[in-house]
């Protein structure tokens, strides 16, 4: 989450502030400590390492729970300046799982993790250029159509402008990017599921206040799924486009509000003998964030869509509440609660009927920072998918699931 994080700050503040509501929960961050100097650079090292109990690891309607051993080893690789700016961030390892309740559940272990580049030329001037790439290996279903493990790689390479003129009380951002989501063979046909898109992002912000800007974001999403399933049928290619408009503001020392409002559309390319129609909608989102010295409340709605296999695109209504507290200097507390509405389109297949679906995702987590670059966390995590969808797809079982993880982690991040 970290690494994902770092790479999203120099995205448009639309396109963070939606990345970070739709992954729905996170544990907190690690603390960092002073690290290695390499030069004109810094080093810092570390590792996560975790003992968990996963009630449903493989996302099943019938649940068979299991203890496993995440270890993460951390790099981060800084070179700050004024010419070239450079970071390199990685938090990639191995999960095991032991098969406690049943020994099948050990061939999920995988390799899994996240890394990201960023490479800023001129980064605080008036012209800037940055090479991104941002990378993850999971079998977290997320945002999917489906509910099992599908174990998948995600990549995306971006180039992106930005251009400040008048002492940066305008901002421009323009990006490219080439996004890969490559699921590995499994049992259900995954190479159906592959895709690749190309990404353009276009946002401007006008700050007219100190702490107030009113943005235009744009971002459009071209997706295409280049193989089909045994019975010819294929997954649905998408245009997507979004586009909104609002207000950032500080109303307050304590009180920040974000309104947007604007248009989606799908714009999909129906392949022979679909009967399925797009997604053309409103769009936005309104959050209101307090903050006081170590507290932190923040609730807001989405809603916007995005592409998904089976089902051409998936409609999200989303609501959710954070808190954070920071007590005596060395403890944090923080908890999130996110209930979204998830409305489809038709199925890609010939029966495969209409699909409504309400998904509760809701965490608890205390950490203890013992040193700066040491800490010991416990969490609580809760998943649950609800669902009127009534076929079963075809060799993946049902989509409701229940899912509870329990965590205990120690981080070090030198």
């Amino acid at each position: 989450m970290a690494s994902i994080c770092k790479a999203a700050r120099r995205l448009p503040a639309s396109f963070m502030v939606g990345l970070l509501a739709l992954l729905a929960w996170s544990p907190l961050a690690v603390a960092r400590g002073n690290g290695i100097q390499a030069g004109a650079g810094r080093l810092h090292f570390g590792a996560d390492l975790a003992l968990v109990y996963d009630s449903n690891p493989s996302f099943a309607g019938e649940p068979t729970g299991d203890l496993m051993l995440r270890a993460r080893p951390v790099i981060s690789l800084l070179f700050p300046s004024d010419f070239v700016d450079f970071a390199l961030n990685g938090r990639v390892g191995y999960d095991y799982y032991f098969g406690v309740q049943n020994s099948r559940t050990s061939d999920l272990s995988a390799v899994t993790g996240e890394a990201d580049l960023a490479v800023g030329f001129n980064p605080r001037g008036q012209f800037s250029v940055f090479i991104e790439d941002v990378f993850s290996r999971t079998g977290d279903p997320r945002y999917t159509s489906l509910s099992g493990r599908f174990d998948r790689t995600c990549n995306e390479a971006k180039l992106h402008l930005q251009y400040k003129p008048g002492g940066g009380a305008l901002m421009f951002d323009l990006a490219y990017g080439f996004f890969l989501d490559w699921y590995d063979k499994t049992g259900f046909e995954a190479e159906a599921l592959r895709s690749y898109s190309h990404r353009v992002y276009l946002s401007s912000k006008w700050k007219f206040l100190p702490k107030t800007a009113v943005t235009i974001d744009f971002d459009s999403d071209i997706r295409r799924y280049p193989y089909a399933y045994s019975n010819g049928t294929s997954n649905v290619d998408l245009n997507a486009i979004r586009v909104t408009a609002g207000l950032l503001g500080q109303i307050t020392p304590s009180f920040a509000l974000l309104v947007k409002a604007g248009y989606g559309d799908s714009l999909l390319e129906a392949p022979e003998g679909y009967t399925g129609s797009g997604y053309r909608s409103a769009i936005g989102q309104a959050e209101a964030t307090f903050q006081r010295g170590t507290f932190m409340l923040q609730a807001g709605y989405l809603r916007t869509f995005q592409p998904t296999p089976l089902f051409a695109f998936m409609g999200q209504d989303g609501f959710y509440l954070r808190y954070r507290q920071q007590i005596a200097g060395r403890f944090e507390l923080a908890a999130n609660l996110n209930f979204d509405l998830l409305g489809f389109g038709t199925g890609v297949q010939a029966d495969a009927g209409s699909r409504d679906d309400m998904f509760l995702v809701g965490g608890l987590n205390f950490a203890y920072h013992i040193l700066d670059w040491l800490s010991l966390s416990l969490d609580y995590r809760f998943q649950s998918l609800f669902s009127d969808y009534q076929q079963p797809l075809a060799g993946a079982g049902g989509v409701e699931y229940n899912k509870h993880v329990v965590t205990f982690l120690v981080g070090l991040d030198y």
